[in-house]
């Protein structure tokens, strides 16, 4: 059942962003995702919360917050990702929409940075910031670097399917996001917002993206049989059937002493078997090799 308690009557002006936090069982990490959002230094914002049937004491927690004056809380059972992004996009007020995942946190200047790159620009339609890559208890491991679109024009790296500030309206032109899929939100959003408007990178870490046991990101088979149905889905969506040029780069031994390309196995060289399985893919429709070593030519 869910519980939708909204504070601020329709006759007010709506906030300039909508967060949202959907949470499934992070009752451990979601304190500090929320707080990380109440303390932001840009406060013209919702906050949404959802939990998805979760059975930890997560619910304990959203509790705390129901009378917050910008909170709006939404208790569920379980209906998994895109359905919960759904939800909040229909209970958003907010201009820009922006979701939070329960196990990762904000920089508290997040929200006042994206929303200025929108604001100054309304040809731009989505904003996604670098990010750190934090452990289980919070350090930083690394920051993650992305590409910055006004160098680089191919469009290949998309944004994180979290802490992305999208423009609530193209989302809504979109008809939302794919229910058919559990996950890889951000990809599927990606490759069908990019056809009609415009992307900008800002090259600054702005949240803290978590990575543990419990991982999605962890599941790498799951992950990328759901991008393979993402493609193919867009690919037909567009009238046309998927064809995939797959680019075998050998650098040699001409430049690299240690390269492996011609080494023998199985009575053939490395690089034979990789182009036999490329050539055996019903998906690949060309398979070109680069190198500028002639021993491999």
């Amino acid at each position: 059942m869910a519980l939708y308690d909204p504070k601020i009557s329709d006759d007010v002006r709506p906030p300039l962003v909508t967060v949202y936090i959907t949470n499934h069982n992070y009752g451990r990490f979601l304190e500090q995702a929320i707080e990380s959002i109440l303390n932001q230094t840009m406060q013209d914002f919702e906050l949404i919360i959802i939990d998805d049937g979760s059975t930890d004491n997560s619910q304990k927690i959203i509790e705390r917050y129901t009378q917050h004056a910008k909170v709006l809380t939404v208790f569920q059972m379980k209906k998994g990702l895109n359905v919960s992004n759904n939800i909040a996009l229909r209970q958003a007020r907010g201009k820009y929409i922006m979701r939070l995942d329960a196990d990762d946190f904000l920089d508290e200047h997040a929200l006042m940075v994206l929303s200025d790159v929108l604001e100054r620009d309304d040809q731009v339609g989505l904003v996604f910031p670098d990010y750190y890559l934090v452990n289980e208890s919070g350090e930083v491991k690394e920051v993650v670097r992305r590409h910055d679109f006004k160098q680089v024009t191919l469009l290949d790296q998309p944004a994180h399917g979290a802490c992305t500030m999208i423009q609530r309206e193209c989302l809504l032109a979109l008809g939302g996001y794919d229910e058919s899929f559990s996950c890889q939100d951000g990809y599927d959003l990606w490759i069908r917002f990019i056809e009609h408007y415009q992307v900008q990178n800002v090259n600054l870490p702005l949240f803290y993206y978590r990575q543990h046991r419990k991982s999605l990101t962890r599941n790498e088979e799951r992950i990328l049989e759901t991008r393979a149905q993402i493609i193919k889905k867009h690919a037909a969506r567009n009238g046309g059937h998927l064809k995939t040029l797959a680019i075998i780069p050998a650098r040699g031994r001409s430049l690299d002493p240690g390269s492996l390309a011609l080494r023998p196995l199985g009575g053939h060289a490395l690089i034979d078997w990789t182009l036999q399985s490329a050539l055996q893919s019903s998906r690949i429709s060309d398979v070109l090799v680069t190198t500028p070593d002639e021993e491999i030519l």
